[in-house]
């Protein structure tokens, strides 16, 4: 063979084996030591991620400081885990890189310590690739993240985008009440003949009660609720070692429309709920994920299941519109006051931020649930939080303010708030991922 065609065979050999270069390399970036002194090696064939470490949670969940997990300054937290294959084999020790941003956390931290939260969670998601930037928790052990509770009226956002999908009509309809637009009774079930005016809009803003159970039981019915919920992917594991969704059975008109309402019979763990608010960002739902690279003892990156992208579930103009209602929950409803200052001015400034907020009595432990879910910029989400409160007699913040606080740590900087903040951050954040 010429020079010319050895030349052209080891040129088409380079660049054939560029792609599977790449992918043993990951998409995440090159390989990282898991020790130093060790070199790395690229196998054809990478094993994949050992389930127990995908089930385990990160340093912020398990009530830990992020910041002994940090490998050095601006970078990820790992740490190393140690795990025997089967009873008897040699142990192995993996080097665990996660998602969550260090000095996020830290911040997160700082907010649920000043606002003395005993009992509670906060979590944050890149929405754009389901990474969790915060997983934090007050006391794991006595209320662990990983549990579901009650879901209060989150489950009006299930409420409404039933209503939206299924009876368009009904949407535009006003709903009449009366009297305390909280307080449900049999008798309330039923539209009054005369009474105050709420639209679809207004009733999820300030949480009416008396209108979503309308909504459930004369428009609704309890497949539809059940139904939506499935079609959110509510109902299954939100993640490795989190409980599912639960709904209780409706065994008269009552409990249907205590469902439709919030005021019982559904369950949601933290983590399900922030997959309801990136739901409400993407109009499909969003696989979250706390793990971003394992390393092997070799320093060779491990391969993590990815689970396949499903269709939207809700049309983007249905998901726009509803975002579009929960900016009011923000603006003029129930979470009014936590996301303005002092002076009533919007404490993120241009940025909007759709959510819901949650509040209902509960036991183990026990107390008041206090729930926020939101994601922003509203218009154009790229982040979604999901935080939850117990509070007792006695308390200082409710998860509507924290979650407030959180926000403004991410888009305000010196007093400045923008959307274009979060960007800047979020690329600087890849960059680092990278290596």
């Amino acid at each position: 063979m010429t020079w010319r065609g050895r030349l052209t065979v080891a040129a088409l050999l380079f660049f054939t084996g560029l792609p599977w270069l790449w992918r043993a390399h990951g998409a995440g970036g090159p390989i990282v030591p898991a020790q130093p002194g060790v070199s790395p090696r690229v196998s054809a064939a990478p094993a994949l991620v050992p389930a127990e470490l995908l089930a385990r949670l990160p340093p912020g969940a398990r009530g830990a400081s992020v910041e002994g997990f940090v490998g050095g300054e601006g970078e990820p937290a790992r740490e190393l885990v140690t795990l025997a294959p089967e009873p008897g084999a040699e142990p192995i020790r993996y080097d665990v890189e996660y998602t969550v941003d260090p000095e996020l956390s830290g911040r997160v931290e700082a907010i649920l310590r000043r606002g003395r939260v005993a009992l509670g969670h906060v979590l944050i998601m890149d929405l754009e690739s389901g990474g969790l930037l915060a997983y934090e928790s007050t006391d794991p052990a006595v209320f662990p993240a990983t549990r579901s509770y009650p879901m209060a009226s989150l489950m009006k956002v299930v409420t409404a985008s039933a209503l939206l999908r299924e009876r368009p009509t009904a949407a535009e309809r006003a709903c009449l009440f009366v009297g305390n637009p909280y307080r449900l009774t049999r008798a309330r079930l039923d539209p009054p003949r005369a009474g105050r005016q709420a639209s679809l809009e207004r009733a999820l803003a300030t949480s009416n009660n008396q209108c979503f159970a309308q909504f459930a039981v004369h428009d609704l019915g309890s497949e539809a609720v059940s139904r939506e919920m499935e079609r959110m992917q509510l109902l299954g594991q939100p993640a490795p070692a989190h409980e599912a969704a639960q709904l209780d059975p409706v065994e008269n008109r009552l409990d249907l429309g205590r469902l439709g309402s919030g005021l019982g019979g559904s369950r949601i763990a933290p983590l399900g709920a922030l997959r309801l608010a990136a739901w409400v960002a993407e109009g499909a739902p969003v696989e979250p994920r706390w793990v971003g690279r394992v390393f092997d003892p070799t320093g060779h990156p491990l391969r993590i299941p990815t689970a396949s992208k499903s269709a939207p579930v809700l049309a983007p103009g249905l998901a726009r519109r509803l975002r579009s209602m929960l900016v009011e929950t923000t603006r003029s409803g129930t979470a009014r006051r936590a996301f303005r200052d002092r002076r009533g001015r919007p404490l993120l400034g241009p940025v909007r931020v759709a959510g819901k907020t949650g509040s209902l009595s509960g036991h183990d432990p026990d107390g008041r649930y206090e729930w926020f879910i939101g994601v922003a910029p509203a218009d154009a989400p790229r982040i979604a939080i999901a935080t939850l409160i117990v509070n007792g007699d006695l308390w200082w913040r409710n998860a509507s303010q924290i979650s407030a606080e959180v926000l403004q740590a991410i888009f305000c900087e010196k007093g400045t708030c923008s959307a274009e903040a979060v960007e800047v951050w979020l690329a600087a954040r890849k960059a680092v991922e990278r290596g």
